[in-house]
């Protein structure tokens, strides 16, 4: 334990001086959080360096972060809390109080000194990057509408139905994935421990061996004296690959691709139009504005090309114009989908007709997953088949061959 002298803030934004104890400087940066102090400056009795400000919320971020899950569940216990007539920060102490994760009681309970230093919930919130700016925004419209925990539970929900559509996809990828990995493991024993048992066999034939023969002895000889680049020339180009497809460049490129592959381009079109109309959906329906919604909208998407097709149906829309003609024009949305919300438009009910694109978009995008895992798995083991079939009966030949040599 160590003496160390610190400059903080207070609740008040008031500068506080004084000494604590601590291990080390991390320990005293968490130690002044927990007592509801932002650290400014923190250095050892006698010397030492010093920690700059804000170091302690990036030190413990980068230790431990708030996932996924815990958003979800601050987000319903919130919501649960609020509708039960609790107020805010009576709710956020009561999660703090009862949660036994550490970085989620520090996030709450910095939450809950931002409130008291007079930030609305919707800014409080904007300070962290694991809320999006439609997650923000439908707070925002609680607030100002005062029905915040209603609003909440339509995100809990928006959350809950994305979760759900992500599991669906993941558990549909996992069989068929998990069958090419066995049967190229299996490719890979038989080409590297039975094939080599037979060379013996053929090196005393006194005969030519069949060309096809000759190049599966050599592969499965060159594979088992050089395993590790034999696992580089497997594993090489699909890690460039991915390298370069996280470039700017590379990521443009395969948005661009992903578009004009038959297969591939239906499912990320119903991808993004499920994810695209559910958000506006949500965000219309709360009170936002459709200009707003199709801004945030345009975040959502993954593919580049319909973000841009998105920024510039938000122009369209801020000059007065339809903007289901705009996303009509290039194709990238189903024909259902603008016609569907150039009806809302007319109507006046751009968010239930959201609702509805979103519904039927997904319904569809998982009986495509469900008939492409179906057709990609006989796929995979027909592969499998075929490829160690041909060695089977390659081998097979030959022996049969010797056989009749001998008779």
């Amino acid at each position: 334990m160590g003496q160390f002298k610190y400059t903080a803030l207070d609740g008040n934004n008031q500068s506080q001086d004084g000494v604590l104890e601590a291990p080390d400087q991390e320990s005293a940066a968490k130690r002044l959080m927990q007592q509801g102090l932002r650290p400014l400056n923190i250095r050892r009795q006698g010397g030492g360096l010093s920690l700059p400000q804000g170091f302690g919320l990036r030190l413990r971020f980068r230790q431990e972060k708030l996932k996924r899950a815990d958003i979800e569940f601050f987000t319903n216990q919130i919501g649960l809390l609020l509708k039960s007539g609790l107020a805010l920060d009576q709710a956020l102490r009561v999660m703090k109080r009862h949660s036994h994760k550490p970085v989620f009681q520090q996030f709450v309970g910095e939450l809950e000194q931002k409130i008291k230093e007079g930030k609305s919930f919707s800014q409080a919130l904007g300070d962290y990057p694991h809320f999006s700016p439609m997650y923000i925004n439908i707070v925002r419209a609680g607030e100002e509408g005062g029905i915040l925990p209603a609003m909440l539970m339509k995100i809990a929900g928006y959350q809950a139905t994305f979760q759900e559509l992500q599991q669906y996809v993941i558990s549909a990828s996992i069989y068929p994935l998990f069958l090419l990995g066995v049967g190229f493991l299996a490719i890979i024993i038989l080409l590297t421990t039975i094939l080599p048992r037979f060379e013996v066999l053929f090196e005393g034939m006194g005969q030519q061996l069949p060309t096809n023969v000759v190049l599966l002895m050599a592969t499965a000889k060159w594979i088992g004296s050089h395993p590790l680049l034999t696992a580089l020339v497997l594993v090489g180009p699909p890690l460039a690959a991915w390298s370069y497809f996280k470039t700017v460049d590379g990521k443009a490129r395969l948005d661009h691709w992903a578009l004009r592959i038959p297969v591939l381009s239906d499912f990320v079109r119903n991808l993004e139009t499920t994810r695209i109309f559910r958000t506006i959906e949500v965000l219309v329906n709360n009170g936002v504005h459709l200009a707003a919604a199709l801004k945030i909208g345009s975040g959502v998407a993954v593919n580049a090309e319909y973000r841009r097709l998105l920024n510039q149906a938000t122009r369209a829309l801020q000059e007065g114009r339809r903007i289901g003609e705009r996303l009509s024009a290039e194709k990238l949305f189903p024909e259902l989908a603008t016609e569907l919300l150039s009806i809302g438009e007319e109507s006046g009910r751009v968010g239930e007709m959201c609702g509805q694109i979103a519904d039927h978009f997904e319904k569809e995008l998982k009986e495509r997953i469900k008939r492409l895992t179906a057709m990609v798995e006989p796929i995979f083991i027909l592969l499998i088949a075929v490829v160690a079939g041909y060695v089977v009966i390659s081998m097979l030949s030959v022996i049969l061959s010797i056989n009749d040599i001998a008779g």
